[in-house]
């Protein structure tokens, strides 16, 4: 649960009259005060042993409660966070928002480009010349972005890293959706989610399958997360980051101009970049 989601506990345990306090996204006291209240006045719409449930477990069933009263399947009442749960809360914040839940397939890539990211046909221009598999050339100016969470391996998910290397003129942007990804996830649900498998950064080489056009991670200007469950040539029927899940996770990144090739292309789900597609 991230603190938008507690603001949603609590402002529903508000209109049922349980809870008193500010509207701040932080499960404190009062806001278990509230739950236990609210699950208490509910009797037989939750579990019979839900008091002997932890405090965030029994706010979880809560708010699986709240979102089937909404007509939005969360899974069983059982106070567990799992993928049915986080798919429900995404449709929840949805339907507060907006009045309705939009259908995932739907939801179409932003457009939006604030840092003026070139076409893949204008990197060069933009960024300057791509590393050379051969080391003929020196690589791009990349640097070394921090991350907040930890990221792990996909080859070795026993090896850690706590960056990813950025092109220069990419690197301010990174930090951010870094950033914004760990304060909506939380790093409970990065982990859950995949969103730390590391599958690749700066690598320079071509396209799979092309003798002539390199790829955008010859300029670091390309990411590859959790490629086991989202291999190149799935679609959205397969691939792990398709899931309504991940929508805040590519809205976060195309916010930025990045480019989502399984949200643009339907293929390729892992792959985002800081190019537009031709």
């Amino acid at each position: 649960m991230d603190r938008d989601t507690i603001r949603r506990i609590q402002t529903r345990l508000a209109e049922l009259g349980h809870y008193h306090d500010e509207i701040d996204g932080v499960r404190g006291d009062n806001t278990h005060a509230a739950v236990r209240l609210a699950l208490t006045a509910l009797a037989t719409g939750v579990p019979a042993d839900w008091p002997d449930w932890s405090e965030k477990r029994q706010t979880i069933g809560f708010y699986q409660h709240f979102c089937l009263s909404k007509g939005i399947d969360a899974g069983p009442i059982d106070g567990w966070w799992g993928p049915q749960t986080d798919h429900a809360d995404w449709a929840l914040a949805q339907l507060l928002e907006t009045g309705s839940v939009p259908a995932w397939r739907d939801i179409a890539p932003s457009a939006d480009n604030p840092n003026g990211w070139p076409a893949e046909s204008g990197v060069t221009a933009f960024y300057g010349p791509h590393g050379a598999a051969d080391w003929s050339r020196p690589p791009p100016k990349l640097v070394k972005v921090a991350s907040p969470y930890t990221f792990k391996l996909a080859w070795n998910k026993s090896e850690r890293r706590s960056f990813l290397w950025a092109h220069e003129r990419t690197a301010a942007s990174l930090g951010r959706i870094l950033a914004e990804i760990m304060r909506h996830y939380g790093g409970d649900a990065i982990a859950r989610l995949g969103l730390d498998i590391f599958s690749g950064d700066y690598h320079p080489r071509l396209k799979r399958g092309s003798a002539t056009q390199w790829s955008m991670h010859a300029w670091g200007i390309a990411y590859d997360f959790d490629d086991e469950n989202n291999k190149l040539p799935w679609g959205a029927d397969r691939a792990r980051f398709a899931k309504p899940d991940y929508l805040p996770f590519w809205s976060i990144w195309e916010a930025e101009g990045w480019v989502s090739l399984g949200r643009s292309r339907n293929r390729d789900w892992m792959h985002v970049q800081a190019a537009r597609l031709n």
